[in-house]
């Protein structure tokens, strides 16, 4: 591996340290939980995916008898490979909205989205060309919560890296997996 992509996973990890101490800090008042998640999937150019992230929710927003809306922010950290001399890594940082359903028995659904930005190791994979390291990143999930005090979770996600036209050049790339999450 060069010493630039070296840098920029340096980078990448002082960026995710940051966010993560920031998210500690946030007051006790406000109330949530802690999640950390691990998934696996594929993207365009027959790539494999890899990821764990750190997802930190907060007091609900809104909240009755049938769901409740509450903020949430998260750090991750991603590797995608196309073949074994092409493998890109990403650590990010996004926020966004989680909405979980009630219901009676041991499961209930939820849905969340966020956006933010990632930085990547490099600034091609197979034949996309990302036009520079810094790119944002949408995503969409939906999964269910299950098991004692719904600590366990398994979601699909769904999500789109791109650079939104800051640099000359911007193919994008699609990510589509399925995540296992705990509660702690």
């Amino acid at each position: 591996m060069s010493d630039v992509s070296n840098l920029w996973k340096g980078r990448a990890v002082r960026v995710l340290s940051a966010f993560f101490i920031a998210l500690c800090m946030v007051s006790s008042a406000e109330a949530g939980d802690w999640w950390v998640f691990l998934g696996a999937g594929g993207g365009n150019g027959e790539s494999v995916t890899g990821d764990v992230g750190l997802r930190r929710t907060f007091s609900p927003l809104y909240e009755n008898d049938a769901m409740a809306l509450s903020p949430l922010a998260e750090v991750s950290a991603s590797v995608w490979r196309h073949d074994a001399d092409d493998e890109i890594w990403s650590g990010g940082a996004s926020v966004g909205l989680l909405l979980v359903f009630y219901r009676e028995g041991c499961w209930r659904p939820y849905a969340s989205a966020t956006v933010g930005g990632v930085v990547l190791s490099g600034d091609r994979f197979g034949t996309h060309d990302m036009g520079g390291r810094f790119q944002f990143r949408s995503k969409g999930v939906l999964g269910v919560q299950f098991g004692e005090d719904f600590r366990h979770s398994l979601q699909l996600d769904a999500a789109h890296i791109s650079n939104a036209g800051i640099y000359g050049s911007n193919s994008g790339f699609n990510v589509f997996g399925v995540s296992y999450g705990f509660r702690f």
